[in-house]
């Protein structure tokens, strides 16, 4: 496998396992909260009702936010297979999506799940 394949593939991963994971969330997996699998944070564990709320929020970002990598990962590729860029400006995408996929994804969904419930994991009136 030559070097642009090696960086391209690594680039794909973030993305990929973002869309996936939230085709899998929209599609109501994992079904019981468990601490094994799935969108585990203390809030989103309180019961069965923060579990669905997460699952279900996450994978509306998760499914853009990873489709919108995978479209900047191939206008990078290409532009680099012009020599526009080099191939490490790849990488640097891949750390950013790492970064983006926290800031973008668990972050806003931790505060939805505020919003929505109180710290016990009831619904807000």
């Amino acid at each position: 496998m030559e070097s642009w394949q090696i960086v391209l593939s690594v680039s794909l991963i973030i993305p990929l396992v973002m869309v996936i994971a939230g085709i899998c969330f929209r599609n109501g997996l994992p079904r019981k909260v468990n601490w094994w699998t799935g969108y585990r944070t203390s809030m989103a564990c309180k019961n069965q009702d923060t579990w669905v709320f997460a699952h279900k929020y996450l994978a509306k970002l998760l499914i853009p936010l990873g489709l919108i990598f995978i479209f900047l990962v191939a206008i990078f590729a290409l532009l680099a297979a012009f020599g526009i860029f080099t191939l490490e400006l790849l990488l640097w995408l891949a750390g950013a999506q790492a970064i983006a996929f926290f800031l973008l994804s668990f972050i806003p969904t931790e505060m939805a799940l505020r919003k929505e419930f109180d710290r016990n994991g009831k619904r807000r009136q």
